[in-house]
């Protein structure tokens, strides 16, 4: 048979897009598989599409020109019919207002065409659009990634009204199908649950303890992430040796960065951002959480259990009861009960023996969704409905056994592992002559041994403390490593039991090439705590390698542009190595307020030896944008101020960053006249108090002629005036009944870091000014939501301005 795939967008990340990926792999051992993905937004997909698989885009938005047609529609590929509202989609599906005529003309060009035996949806608007526009030739099958009760009334009346159409119609759990039988009844239509299928992973935990937490998915409301942070925050102190790690993008990530640093929870809990395999997250988890307030099947619970992962999750509908045997192989908590979830954490943080036990028994139970046993269920269905039976081979039951090797079709090109001794080993599917690890003009050339392997040491000289890139060298050709699987096991380490640091750590770039990131110091002091609050920053970890105490050990903060720039804190080291240093940030910025700059720290024992400061063994990499300590202001007697935060370099360092304060002022009046003949403005904007001194001031153009410019203000006490020439370009010369306008930014601060000084507060104004001819030009001045203005220069008959006034 052949089979299409029809999904909204597969060049994303999310369960609906791995799933597919799933069925298609499993699929394509014995039958023709294309997936058509309606939209494409990038060059490749995030996630790789399974080998042997077609993959079909019908629109390109990629390149976009801006233009847009009805309610915002963007026009893309240039067509008027982007512009225009669906009809064959309905616009009651949540992605309604992403497709338009163009979508729905390439769907019915597609379905009308196709040569596919089976046709499959995988959200209820392409499944109404299946139902409506392929052929009687084609199976049509809806398939439901969500559940009944999670799409609105609305659509669930064009559901009930279109899915008589299709063939069949394939829930992830029997209780959800239950719903559909008793709310939607669908007579015609074959109705039954499949789950989902989820493949063995290449490797699995093999019971490590890593003392970390692992949640996956997406962080959007329903995810409840929320709820995880509140809880672990609860059960935190009790074990101060975990971390949670969240992976995924989402709407909700500036909320729960948020709630992290409310809860002085940075160190422990880190946002990850999405991860393209995410079965090498899984790995480095001791048990996972899933805290979803509703969960149609619960990809990310399978997912963990497959790699080894006992799961605590909330026992909500519908999917994680139907996964879980609850206290064999991972613990139900009450839904949406933060004790609950904590009582749930703390007692896997608690038990090493209940974990070690529940991941034997999650990765025993969970073969019961890999896509050879899932399958054989969509290939009953479709054989029975397309009448193409299958074979005796075909239906002959197989379950498979965890493989502690992935097969040869799906092997990539390149497997990573990276052990706790600093060695990396890169094994080739096809060995290059030579590897080449290149960085800012520096090359180290490896030679693969005798089995066409490659090690990298991080105790080679050869090798600086930087991000390398990976390149495989053929004959006379050179091209990036990719097609990497990552195996990193033995982290974290503990800075009790590491006696230097000599690590080499592997990860992908944006493309997917392969990065190792060298991390190498002969003196090292590992952060393992920092805390910005009440006006300090405090920086506590251990002195690697060391046991003796050293009371007159101090932190040199240096200037990054300026190394003999420098400031010193005590940082007293306790026995065992422990070290505190107490950071003064007026210290830091006295005599530099005003200025954007980067300070080195550095450990600096009374013997003279001077230790590196940073994070760097629990095998991550990039806290640049993982953590976000927060700032402490400095205010001086005159001046704008300061701002000083902690941050970690791009190598894993930790620094300060200074920045101007950024003024608090607030403007309580603007007001805006013409001047000269009218082509000039004049402004005048009256503050709440007068400015600091050393402050400079301008108007920028931030939409309208001009934009993009800035124009000076005067200070004169707590106003600032100036007059700007926006009507003075040429198109404006001569116009009768002239109508412009714009939108302008205040800005004030230091020179060079101007920053925004909002205006929300103030009154609409309108000036007026007897110009040439049979017109008055007038000028209104009104606040914007974000505290910009937007300024209107308009001219207005005589007549018409008269009656106005007499009205």
């Amino acid at each position: 048979m052949k089979i299409a795939y029809l999904i909204n967008d597969m060049y994303g990340i999310g369960g609906t897009i791995r799933t597919v990926a799933n069925q298609a792999a499993a699929l394509s051992a014995r039958h023709e598989v294309e997936i058509v993905s309606v939209f494409r937004h990038r060059a490749t997909p995030s996630l790789p599409v399974p080998p042997g698989v077609t993959l079909r885009p019908l629109v390109d938005v990629r390149n976009h020109d801006g233009r847009t047609g009805a309610e915002g529609r963007p026009l893309y590929e240039g067509s008027e019919l982007a512009g225009l509202p669906p009809v064959l989609f309905p616009p009651e599906d949540t992605r309604g207002s992403a497709h338009s005529r163009l979508t729905d003309r390439r769907l019915e060009e597609y379905l009308s065409t196709t040569d596919a035996d089976v046709v499959v949806g995988t959200r209820p608007g392409l499944n109404i659009a299946i139902a409506r526009a392929a052929p009687d030739r084609v199976v049509k099958v809806g398939q439901e990634h969500l559940t009944y009760d999670q799409h609105s009334e609305a659509l669930r009346r064009v559901m009930a009204a279109e899915y008589p159409g299709l063939d069949a119609f394939v829930t992830v759990t029997e209780a959800d199908a239950r719903t559909y039988r008793r709310k939607m009844p669908l007579p015609g239509v074959r109705l039954l649950s499949i789950p989902n299928s989820v493949p063995a992973p290449p490797f699995t935990t093999h019971g490590h303890n890593s003392r970390t937490i692992v949640s996956a998915g997406r962080l959007a409301p329903s995810k409840r992430h929320d709820l995880l942070v509140q809880a672990f925050a609860t059960v935190s102190e009790d074990f101060p040796d975990w971390t949670l790690r969240i992976y995924g993008r989402g709407s909700k990530r500036a909320a729960l960065a948020k709630l992290v640093a409310s809860l002085g929870l940075q160190d422990r809990v880190w946002l990850m951002g999405p991860h393209p395999h995410v079965e090498e997250a899984w790995a480095q988890g001791a048990f996972a959480a899933v805290t979803s307030s509703e969960e149609p099947f619960g990809m990310t619970i399978v997912e963990a259990m497959r790699s080894g992962l006992p799961v605590v999750s909330t026992d909500c509908p519908h999917g994680p009861a139907s996964i879980i045997r609850d206290r064999e192989d991972g613990l139900l908590v009450p839904n949406r009960s933060v004790p609950g979830i904590a009582e749930g954490l703390a007692e896997l943080m608690a038990d090493d023996q209940l974990r070690h036990r529940m991941a034997m028994a999650a990765l025993a139970g969970s073969e019961r969704f890999d896509p050879v046993n899932v399958v054989r269920r969509h290939e009953e269905l479709f054989a029975d409905l397309s009448g193409h039976p299958l074979t005796a081979s075909d239906v002959a039951v197989h379950v498979p056994a965890p493989r502690a090797e992935p097969v040869p079709e799906t092997r990539p090109s390149c497997r990573v592992r990276a052990g706790a001794d600093g060695v990396v080993t890169l094994f080739f599917t096809e060995p290059p002559d030579l590897v080449e690890l290149v960085r800012a003009g520096k090359r180290v050339t490896l030679a693969p041994d005798w089995r066409g392997q490659v090690v990298v040491d991080a105790s080679q000289e050869l090798l600086s403390s930087v991000t390398w890139d990976v390149m495989r060298i053929d004959g006379d050709r050179t091209t990036p490593v990719r097609d990497v699987e990552i195996h990193q096991h033995g982290f974290p380490l503990s800075p009790r039991r590491t006696d230097r640091l000599s690590l080499v750590l592997p990860s992908r770039s944006a493309k997917g090439n392969l990065l190792l990131h060298v991390r190498r110091s002969p003196h090292h002091a590992e952060v393992e705590h920092v805390e910005s609050a009440d006006g300090l920053i405090t920086v506590q970890g251990r002195v690697l390698g060391r046991e003796e105490a050293d009371a007159r050990a101090r932190m040199v903060v240096r200037l990054g542009s300026s190394p003999n720039t420098m400031r010193e804190f005590s940082a007293p080291v306790a026995q065992g190595g422990l070290f505190t240093a107490v950071v003064d940030p007026e210290a830091v910025v006295r005599g530099r307020h005003g200025d954007s700059e980067k300070w080195e720290m550095r450990l600096v024992l009374s013997d003279g030896t001077e230790h590196t400061v940073g994070r760097h063994l629990s095998g991550v990499v990039g806290y640049k944008k993982i953590i976000e300590y927060p700032a402490q202001n400095v205010h001086p007697d005159a001046g704008p101020g300061s701002r000083v935060r902690p941050y970690y370099t791009v190598n894993d360092r930790l620094g300060l960053v200074t920045s101007p304060l950024a003024l608090t002022v607030e403007v309580e009046d603007v007001r805006v006249r013409p001047v000269g003949r009218g082509d000039r403005l004049r402004f005048v904007f009256r503050l709440a108090e007068p400015l600091p001194e050393g402050v400079e001031c301008a108007v920028e153009v931030i939409r309208g002629t001009s934009a993009g410019q800035r124009h000076p203000l005067t200070p004169d006490g707590d106003r600032l005036s100036g007059v700007l020439p926006l009507l003075s370009r040429r198109e404006y010369q001569g116009v009768e009944g002239l109508r412009a306008s714009w939108q302008l930014r205040l800005l004030a601060g230091p020179a060079g870091a101007l920053g925004q000084v909002k205006a929300k507060g103030v009154a609409e104004h309108t000036s007026r000014r007897w110009n040439h001819g049979p017109y008055v030009r007038s000028v209104t001045v009104a606040p914007l939501g974000n505290g910009d203005l937007k300024v209107t220069a308009a001219d207005v008959h005589v007549w018409e301005a008269v009656g106005r006034r007499l009205r």
